[in-house]
């Protein structure tokens, strides 16, 4: 009976091309936001901030997100995944394009309001992302989930090769972002095609359970609550080492090109591991997968922090990339589990992700303006093991709340 009403819900494709054009999805965020932060010091230069100005100014990109996660729910349960991934997109896509003439011409409030108008589509973007990806992950025999965040990683990688090599050859600001607006904005529109598309009048067991009040619970439940603390845990290590490492590197005195080496080995590492968690998962089970990573991340941070005695940075990293890979994809697909709650629990933990991408860097800024980066290293390192300590949380469920 539940088969025959998801068919009648919603027209899907095949797994495959479902898979593929949720982790499309990941990429083109990925590709975008890493386009933009990539030429972030000639962004500053242009408008002529100093480092707290631009400090307030990035975080725009967050506040935006902020503002978008909260409807972000309500639109694809309104829309449907294909319009909202292909309009949203696109609407980021076309500020990026004008945040490159703004920035040029010098027009800091215009460029302020396109910023957070790149962060709220990329925000609602994240959410679908992880809901068609969560979605097509359950219809799977196998842990594919992990694959389709690692699209992610392949994304940053993708958008800093290109960023450099436009750098290098004098592409200026707005022919750059200009360019590679058009492109992010024709794969989420592909993409945005061959998502499923839910049949008009079909009421789906989320808008049930929307409609009986079970959605607004999710924030009140144990379960929810811990997870988040799991995937805020893993986010706060990967945002620790996006916002720091490389000024603790440099700090410690490795030049810029050294730092930004050692920090691509670190995505490397990310993307690598998430590529082929979903074998580890099948391997060993959800649940055992994340204590494994907590450990091996917090193994990471220890080696980096450990400068003065052991002085292994590299390997550090890559312990820590690896430990971090499938953290925070399981806690999304634990968030999952439950067909009919699975898109108030994504998008509560999709919510927290952007609450703490405001409050991470400034607070581990803080902490290592008084003790030094390396000292406030230690609070990702704990909160990996409280990852740890929470992992049997994370153990599957089936539609009546029952663990498998």
């Amino acid at each position: 009976m539940k088969t025959k009403e998801v068919r009648s819900q919603l027209s899907k494709p095949s797994l495959f091309v479902w898979s593929t054009a949720s982790a499309a999805l990941f990429f083109a965020r990925a590709f975008l936001f890493s386009t933009w932060v990539s030429r972030g010091p000639e962004v500053q230069e242009l408008l002529g901030f100093n480092d707290l100005e631009f400090g307030i100014f990035t975080m725009l990109y967050a506040v935006g997100g902020l503002l978008g996660i909260f409807f972000a729910s309500f639109l694809v349960k309104r829309f449907g995944s294909r319009l909202i991934a292909a309009l949203g997109f696109s609407i980021g896509a076309a500020s990026l394009m004008g945040i490159g003439l703004s920035v040029e011409l010098g027009m800091i409030l215009v460029s302020s309001l396109l910023l957070v108008s790149i962060g709220t589509p990329m925000a609602i973007e994240d959410f679908v992302g992880n809901y068609e990806g969560n979605a097509a992950d359950r219809k799977s025999k196998h842990s594919i989930f992990p694959a389709i965040h690692g699209a992610y990683g392949v994304g940053m990688l993708g958008g800093a090769a290109i960023s450099g090599w436009a750098i290098d050859q004098g592409i200026g600001l707005a022919s750059h972002y200009f360019v590679s607006g058009l492109f992010v904005a024709a794969i989420s529109i592909a993409a945005g095609v061959v998502l499923p598309a839910r049949k008009k009048n079909a009421e789906s067991t989320a808008d049930k359970a929307s409609k009986k009040g079970e959605t607004k619970k999710v924030w009140t439940e144990k379960r929810s609550l811990l997870i988040a603390v799991v995937g805020f845990s893993f986010i706060m290590a990967e945002m620790s080492a996006g916002t720091w490492v490389p000024i603790a590197l440099t700090g410690s005195g490795y030049s810029g090109s050294e730092a930004a080496i050692m920090f691509g080995i670190f995505w490397i590492a990310i993307t690598a591991g998430r590529l082929v968690g979903g074998f580890v998962v099948d391997a060993i089970g959800r649940s055992r997968t994340i204590l494994f990573s907590a450990l091996l991340a917090a193994s990471g941070i220890s080696v980096f922090i450990a400068q003065d005695l052991i002085n292994l940075p590299l390997l550090g990293l890559i312990l820590w990339g690896l430990g971090i890979a499938m953290g925070f994809p399981m806690s999304v697909a634990s968030m999952g589990d439950q067909e009919a709650l699975a898109p108030a629990r994504i998008n509560m933990i999709i919510t927290v992700v952007y609450i703490s991408s405001i409050t991470v860097g400034p607070a581990l800024g803080a902490l290592g303006e008084f003790s030094g980066l390396y000292v406030a290293f230690g609070i990702p390192l704990v909160f990996m093991l409280i990852a740890a300590i929470l992992s049997p949380i994370t153990k599957p469920i089936d539609n009546e709340g029952k663990r498998i």
